[in-house]
């Protein structure tokens, strides 16, 4: 009975240094991993800011001293706003002069349409003193010229009667811009149609029935004709002529003032795609009227220059219709292949050059 106490109470004793021993060796533990991890957060610590530091420039600094600051780097932190400031006031600045940029270009938008901006001309000082083309202004600072646009009158000179090649090396030696006016072929003048293709713009020359004339041309057209020869002959044209738009009437008082007549003429037209030049031979022309109804332009002559078969008389028609087209822009003459008619118009050439000579086709297109 004794034996088993002795033993209970070795065995309590056992346990308890045993309890003794595991719980000083845990808390010797416990301190030590206490002392590795403040050791761990102090290092930590020191690291963060010592990045801290460097990152704001600072230099030679103390890990247990986080305070001290380089008094230069103050100076480079003001350095550096200063720049920003600066930097923003370029950038007003440069906002400025992209609204200046804008303000005048907004100003040049606004002038005239019939003016054009010379690029970059700039005057001296004395600009107001000099003389300043006729074909120019100065604008409003003058500091720049600006182009009026002036176009010249224009000018359309037919020559009819066009059939043979001595006439066409008479036309072509004016070296002006004049427009032939060619006779369908037949046996009278056969080559037209060939002749015609050394220009680059052409007319054909139709004959019309007139009320009095002894010199009618072959195949004339009457205003009785049957319309079916009618269209029979402006296909003939269409085919020697395929390239043709604009053709006028030889003579032909009697045949343009039926309108009858005219309006098979024109319906003929525009089954070939013709377009009609009144010669005006008569003052009751019925082209005019219809023009209106077939949707075509009315073209008529507004002077003849070779009425009478002289230079000076001729002359004096050119500066007629010279001035006709500055007062109203255009106008047409009609002439003819006379040697004094190429002579007076060569002789005219300085008042020619006032206007601009062209083809029909400029102008109606």
């Amino acid at each position: 009975m004794k034996t088993i106490n002795i033993s209970k109470i070795l065995l309590i004793f056992f346990i308890i240094a045993v309890g003794i021993v595991v719980l000083f060796y845990g808390v010797l533990y416990f301190q030590q991993e206490r002392q590795i991890v403040k050791s761990q957060d102090d290092n930590s610590s020191n690291e963060h800011n010592i990045t801290f530091i460097q990152e704001n420039k600072e230099v030679n600094v103390d890990n247990n001293d986080l305070n001290v600051v380089l008094e230069s780097e103050k100076f480079d932190f003001l350095d550096k706003n200063i720049s920003e400031i600066l930097s923003l006031n370029e950038k007003s600045e440069d906002n400025k002069t992209i609204e200046q940029n804008l303000n005048e270009e907004q100003k040049m938008s606004d002038l005239s349409e019939y003016a054009q901006i010379e690029d970059d001309i700039k005057l001296d000082n004395n600009i107001t003193k000099q003389k300043v083309p006729d074909d120019y202004v100065l604008n409003n600072n003058q500091h720049t010229l600006i182009q009026i646009k002036q176009e010249k009158p224009s000018l359309a000179i037919i020559i009819d009667d066009m059939a043979n090649s001595t006439q066409v090396k008479m036309l072509k030696n004016t070296k002006l811009k004049l427009i032939p006016s060619f006779f369908p072929p037949d046996k009278r003048h056969p080559h037209t149609a060939e002749l015609a293709k050394e220009f680059d713009f052409f007319m054909v020359h139709l004959p019309l029935a007139a009320i009095k004339y002894d010199k009618a041309e072959l195949n004339t057209l009457e205003p009785n004709d049957a319309r079916e020869k009618i269209f029979k002959r402006i296909a003939y044209i269409k085919e020697k002529f395929p390239n043709l738009i604009f053709i006028n009437n030889h003579t032909g008082s009697l045949f343009t003032s039926d309108e009858k007549a005219m309006k098979n003429l024109f319906d003929a037209f525009s089954e070939y795609g013709f377009i009609f030049v009144d010669s005006k031979t008569i003052g009751n022309s019925k082209a005019s009227k219809l023009a209106k109804v077939y949707n075509q332009p009315y073209i008529a002559r507004d002077i003849f220059l070779d009425n009478e078969d002289d230079i000076e008389y001729i002359k004096k028609q050119i500066i007629q219709v010279v001035k006709r087209a500055k007062d109203r822009g255009f106008a047409i003459a009609i002439a003819h292949p006379k040697k004094n008619t190429f002579e007076a118009l060569m002789q005219s050439k300085e008042l020619l050059q006032s206007v601009q000579l062209v083809y029909l086709n400029e102008i109606y297109k």
